[in-house]
């Protein structure tokens, strides 16, 4: 598919992150190295280009889950 099929955009700053919303079924489109002042920060920008509403994966950990039930 070509961008102009894209749907909605994201940008990602972990490779965690990155492999969730792959497994989703969204695209890769750009990556690259934000500089700042402490080093080097990667970026990655991810495209959804399916007719249906995209996919957000769930971002929290196991441990971050847990925690959540543990105080309702």
């Amino acid at each position: 598919m070509g961008l102009e099929e894209t749907k909605k955009v994201v940008e990602i700053k972990s490779i965690r992150e990155l492999n969730l919303y792959l497994d989703s079924g969204w695209v890769l489109i750009l990556s690259y190295v934000k500089q700042n002042s402490d080093g080097q920060e990667p970026r990655f920008i991810v495209a959804w280009q399916k007719e249906a509403e995209p996919m957000i994966p769930e971002l929290l950990d196991s441990w971050e889950l847990k925690e959540i039930d543990r105080y309702r």
